[in-house]
């Protein structure tokens, strides 16, 4: 059994010591020539009950470095009922560069969210669609930095990093090391060519690229996916998913407001693990990899519950492999991308991280997920009633 186990580990610990690689400078092809300076940006953002929130993201984009003249700001109030839409609507009457849109009826086969982001495009005109969340603030270099990788004609689309967690409470540590963990994994493969996840909180895209694969037509249905299912189509076409990892590409977001919404937001993002494997536009590289982390986090958790019991350490050899894979990614990504490594709460979350991966990824395609008063079913999102 302990061989059994230790085998999935160690191949897991392989896998990320290859996508490791993509930490290594990356060599890009010769620039096609592209004048970045004449394309247009579209910032792209569904807000839903965030005024409390929504003006540090508002703020942020004000101050953003990009040519002003070829740069738009479309935000979509995503049917809030809260004081969300007066908050962008004072920010758009005083820089026109701001707009406002209101979300109409969704569609019966259509998730919110997607419907709001779609609405969004459609009224914008930017040849570069970025897109990030409510909550999120970023540097003032934030667009231009995210621009620069489409000076490379085959790239459609770029993801940036979005780290959790803004103050130094233990709680926004443990969690800011989570999402590193995830960053780094969605970076190291998509730079190697693979590209593993994506966060809506900090990616752009392509406006051809996006058109090309029939924008969120193919998932329009499910709750989430208007990052990382997008991304899989988008990487199954002719068009590259590359990652940006200079400085000031990234966007800072709050940790979750406690165990509860951290629970809410974890069976979320857990709620298309069965139909990732139905979807002929994901790759099977993906398919095996999910499978893969999901199986070394079980073997691991096994292990570990094995240990408790018989208190014979060669038991806990799986989570060792599984630690230092991690550890050797996420150190990569750190060193990389210039930030340090929090040990201590890089082991703490080492400790919990297989019950939660298996918990979620095990009973997230199966629970109905609430988040922000919408419960999804059978991958459709409506009003909680």
């Amino acid at each position: 059994m302990i061989f059994i186990l230790s085998a999935i580990s160690a191949v897991y610990l392989l896998m990320l010591l290859y996508l490791r690689r993509g930490f290594s400078p990356i060599v890009m092809d010769e620039k096609s020539g592209e004048d970045l300076l004449l394309s247009m940006i579209s910032v792209v953002v569904a807000a839903r009950d965030e005024a409390d929130r929504i003006g540090h993201l508002l703020d942020s984009l004000d101050r953003q470095t990009y040519q002003s003249d070829r740069i738009e700001f479309i935000i979509v109030d995503d049917h809030s009922t809260d004081g969300t839409a007066d908050v962008i609507a004072e920010k758009a009457a005083e820089d026109s560069r701001f707009s406002l849109l209101t979300s109409t009826s969704v569609p019966p086969d259509m998730s919110p969210k997607k419907w709001a982001l779609a609405q969004g495009v459609d009224a914008s005109t930017g040849a570069i669609l970025l897109m990030t969340d409510a909550d999120c603030v970023m540097g003032k270099s934030w667009a231009e930095e995210m621009a620069k990788p489409f000076s490379h004609e085959k790239v459609g689309m770029v993801l940036g990093s979005s780290p959790l967690g803004e103050s130094n409470s233990s709680w926004d540590r443990a969690m800011l090391m989570d999402s590193t963990g995830l960053d780094a994994l969605m970076m190291a493969s998509s730079a190697v060519g693979s590209p593993f996840t994506a966060s809506g909180r900090n990616i752009a895209v392509r406006r051809t690229a996006f058109d090309d694969v029939g924008g969120y037509n193919a998932f329009k249905n499910f709750a989430s996916g208007d990052d990382d299912l997008l991304m899989h189509a988008i990487a199954s076409s002719d068009w590259r998913v590359i990652p940006c990892l200079a400085e000031g590409s990234e966007v800072v977001s709050p940790a979750p407001g406690g165990i509860g919404q951290f629970f809410r937001q974890r069976l979320r993002f857990a709620s298309k693990g069965r139909a990732y494997y139905k979807f002929n536009f994901v790759r099977p590289t993906f398919k095996f990899g999910l499978a893969l982390i999901f199986g070394a986090n079980v073997a691991t958790l096994w292990g570990q519950l094995i240990f408790l019991s018989d208190q014979i350490f060669y038991w806990l050899l799986p989570w060792f492999l599984k630690m230092t894979g991690d550890g050797l990614l996420i150190t990569a990504y750190l060193a990389r991308t210039k930030r340090s490594f929090d040990l201590a709460y890089f082991l703490v979350n080492e400790v919990w991280h297989p019950l939660y991966v298996t918990f979620f990824g095990s009973l997230g395609p199966f629970l109905p997920v609430i988040w922000k008063g919408r419960r999804s079913t059978a991958h459709r999102s409506s009003a909680v009633g």
